[in-house]
């Protein structure tokens, strides 16, 4: 896995390192690529508003180091219509976003409406990955999300930090059930360290042995090179427009 697809920064306020203490722990690990997904303004801690996050494009250079830098941000699901916390007129300047529920942001409902909610975010258009679809605080239905993933060419993350069982309970279960049904449906799957320090860049260990477990195709899994990243960005071209 050469791509980490979910990172953050002290502007998310609840993590811990810089940007440039980000670059080097990818560079040593060996990390093609990484995406900077620090979360957006409705995630309290937050040091980010809209400005900040439509000019990273400008202020951040595409590669430093050798490492491609994915400029992008970890969006919050605030209502069940699926509407994010980012104005709309400002997503074309985003190259890659995640969309997620996060209880602190959102009130969570019944499996059938935090379903609904989910989908919702990803007919709009304007999230690209749908971040740790794991079922902590917001039970899903994986059938009814895994069809939605594949009509709107949206992926579904498997979040290793989540994995490890620490911040979000144990998943291990509805992740196995996530991936069965996207692998019906052939689903893209996204990888992501979701880092808040330095030392947990590239971090997918526990993602990619529970890929080679379900033997999921790897033309699927866009976290595996740059190459099939691209592929992926070229298809949500078609969904969302990205300057």
């Amino acid at each position: 896995m050469k791509i980490d697809l979910h990172s953050h920064t002290i502007l998310s306020g609840h993590a811990y390192s810089t940007l440039k203490e980000n670059i080097e722990a990818a560079k040593i690990k060996g990390i093609e690529a990484f995406a900077v997904t620090d979360h957006g303004p409705a995630m309290p801690s937050s040091q980010q508003d809209a400005y900040h996050i439509v000019n990273m494009r400008l202020a951040v250079p595409e590669f430093i180091d050798g490492v491609r830098i994915i400029r992008g941000f970890e969006s919050n699901i605030i209502d069940y219509d699926g509407k994010i916390d980012l104005p709309s007129e400002y997503t074309p300047y985003v190259e890659y976003i995640i969309g997620s529920l996060h209880e602190i942001c959102i009130v969570p409902r019944s499996k059938k409406e935090n379903t609904e909610g989910v989908i919702n975010a990803m007919a709009s258009g304007f999230v690209d990955v749908i971040g740790h679809p794991d079922g902590f605080g917001f039970p899903l239905d994986y059938p009814a999300i895994t069809e939605a993933a594949k009509e709107y060419e949206v992926a579904l993350e498997l979040n290793n930090n989540t994995l490890k069982g620490r911040v979000r309970g144990d998943c291990r279960e509805n992740y196995l059930e996530m991936l069965y049904y996207a692998k019906k449906n052939g689903v893209y799957i996204s990888v992501g360290s979701d880092a808040h320090f330095y030392t947990g860049i590239g971090d997918m260990d526990l993602s990619s042995a529970m890929l080679k477990e379900v033997g999921y195709p790897e033309e699927l899994i866009i976290s595996k090179n740059l190459e099939q990243f691209n592929q992926f960005m070229k298809i949500r071209r078609q969904e969302r427009t990205i300057y």
